[in-house]
């Protein structure tokens, strides 16, 4: 038989934890104030050092927003503000970008497949409209538009698919994302591909063809995956050179 060591934890993860089930339990609302450390110490029997601790740590998750001088509030919990510590991991992690296409290829696939059966005839004319918007874009070598639309696109399919649960996971997705178009969106292969795509997404749409709207979907974000790819080893060839040359 094999023991496994206890691990303890702190005073201040206990604290923490503590104030996360209220904020699950709806203890704790979205903006309210919590009642000062001193106070917060002497409910949970605490140290105030360990409620500090804690409310940094919650501060650092997004849970709670410090105002110096006003006190500590619960933040407002939406996705984006939730999602940003996780933004963080793929700064530092980059190479994981692969797992987050790889995430968006089954999430979206099958959104849009839902969303195919419930858009609107005026939400995909809307569609047609930024397929020809972002085209023109590209025309005048507007990236920062071209950027917009695409985003547009992918979140309009979306809130169409009448998920809430899949809505907040792919919003989440998505804005873990942001940083990946920055670089998506200036490549010239992809530019060209992704506007082919999309029109194939939004065709397969309108005609009202789940699987076909679905693998189009899949399709698109492995070519941009795949060119993604192409630059990033492209990149990293060119900087091996450099740096081999600088070296001689």
């Amino acid at each position: 038989m094999k023991f496994e060591a206890i691990k303890s934890r702190s005073v201040s993860e206990l604290v923490a934890q503590r104030l996360i089930d209220m904020i699950r339990k709806g203890q704790l609302v979205a903006g309210q104030q919590l009642p000062p450390e001193r106070e917060l110490a002497v409910l949970f029997d605490v140290g105030r050092p360990a409620v500090r601790e804690a409310i940094r740590g919650l501060s650092l998750l997004g849970l709670v927003k410090i105002q110096q001088g006003e006190g500590n509030f619960i933040s407002s919990l939406n996705v984006e503000d939730l999602i940003e510590p996780l933004s963080l991991l793929i700064d530092l992690h980059f190479d994981q970008i692969n797992e987050l296409f790889d995430a968006r290829k089954i999430i979206e696939g099958g959104i849009t497949r839902l969303a195919c059966e419930r858009l609107t005839e005026a939400e995909i004319e809307r569609l047609r409209v930024n397929v020809e918007e972002a085209r023109a874009a590209l025309a005048r070598n507007d990236h920062e538009a071209i950027r917009h639309l695409d985003i547009e696109l992918h979140q309009t399919i979306i809130n169409a698919c009448g998920n809430v649960y899949l809505q907040r996971v792919a919003q989440s997705i998505s804005l873990l994302s942001r940083k990946s178009r920055t670089i998506t969106t200036v490549i010239p292969s992809i530019l060209q591909s992704t506007f082919d795509d999309h029109e194939h997404i939004v065709r397969a749409l309108a005609e009202r063809n789940p699987a076909k709207a679905s693998e189009a979907m899949y399709r698109h974000l492995d070519h941009v995956q795949k060119h993604y790819n192409d630059y990033q080893q492209a990149g990293a060839a060119t900087s091996a050179y450099t740096n081999q040359q600088e070296s001689v």
